[in-house]
């Protein structure tokens, strides 16, 4: 298994000299004990997606399918705690997750924070858009809790936007962050089984569909994490070039 380092860090003179895996203390690129599985193509590059939402993974699998990188998901390690989330923006929290896993994997993580902010909400659910309701409340149940406290709001106030913010890292250090936004409307019911999270409520004006209504492909050219996940590629190709 060999992992990806962007070329910026492979170049940097005054960046540590990561030769070891942090877990098991192996050279980097051996098949390690360390708890990452090894079913991985070695003749490609490895980045570590953290995130334990299958939607999230999906859609950034879908998206980096063209480059020569297997991705793996934080289920790729074990006995690894989850990473505190309480920043105050999806920046915060897109690097202190990404910091965090990074220690954990030799190669580059790749960490996801994105959410919904509803104007008529003051900008909830905003950063814990994946635990609103309760951490352990299904997409639907945040969806109709949206929708019910929206529910004597006309259409002029249910404006509403999804951000995604992406950061790099590698060995406890962020190389990048990428950003994306949507703009929006909340409907007044579920609609299109497409998607996930709260895709079925979140209106495209100009398409008149929501993202839940739009096949994954079209979800991914419009959306927030597609914006985002265009920049970082560009990127990558750049820094793999």
């Amino acid at each position: 298994m060999r992992c990806w380092v962007p070329s910026t860090l492979r170049r940097a003179r005054d960046s540590p000299p990561y030769l070891f895996c942090p877990s098991c203390r192996l050279p980097l690129g051996m098949r390690a004990p360390c708890g990452l599985k090894t079913s991985m193509n070695p003749d490609s590059e490895t980045l570590l997606v953290a995130t334990f939402n299958p939607g999230k993974l999906r859609e950034i699998q879908a998206y980096l399918a063209s480059l020569p990188l297997q991705v793996a998901g934080l289920q790729s390690l074990s006995d690894v705690r989850p990473s505190p989330e309480d920043g105050d923006t999806f920046e915060q929290n897109a690097r202190q997750k990404a910091t965090y896993y990074s220690r954990f994997f030799p190669g580059s993580t790749l960490a996801d924070d994105s959410g919904l902010a509803v104007d008529a909400l003051d900008g909830e659910p905003g950063t814990y858009s994946a635990r609103y309701v309760s951490p352990s409340a299904s997409d639907e149940q945040r969806c109709r809790q949206i929708l019910k406290r929206l529910e004597n709001v006309a259409t002029p106030g249910r404006t509403a936007r999804f951000f995604c913010c992406l950061a790099l890292a590698r060995q406890g250090y962020v190389i990048q962050v990428f950003t994306g936004a949507i703009e929006g409307e909340i409907t007044y019911e579920l609609r299109g089984a497409n998607g996930f999270g709260y895709d079925p409520i979140f209106l495209v004006p100009r398409l008149n569909r929501t993202l839940g209504e739009l096949s994954a492909a079209e979800k991914l050219d419009i959306s927030h994490r597609g914006q985002a996940l265009r920049k970082m590629g560009e990127y990558l190709r750049q820094e793999s070039g």
